[in-house]
């Protein structure tokens, strides 16, 4: 699981928590936490709790990073 992975999946769908991005992204939750931690500290997701759950949104500066990272892509990987 990449960051650009969890950007993209972040600005499909909302309100997502640890396990529900760990399962659409074949990761495992532990992994997927320490992820989303990582990126909270980046500023590019926000996390809020909801009943027992903290659940990932995407920032704008989320959002900002993830245009770039797509654009950068087939550079990264050719």
């Amino acid at each position: 699981m990449t960051k650009i992975e969890v950007l993209n999946l972040l600005s499909r769908a909302r309100d997502l928590d640890t396990a529900s991005i760990a399962g659409r992204l074949h990761g495992t939750t532990e992994a997927t936490g320490m992820m989303m931690i990582r990126l909270m500290r980046q500023g590019l997701v926000h996390r809020e709790i909801d009943g027992r759950f903290f659940i990932y949104n995407l920032t704008s500066k989320g959002e900002t990073r993830r245009v770039y990272l797509n654009a950068r892509e087939p550079e990264l990987t050719g």
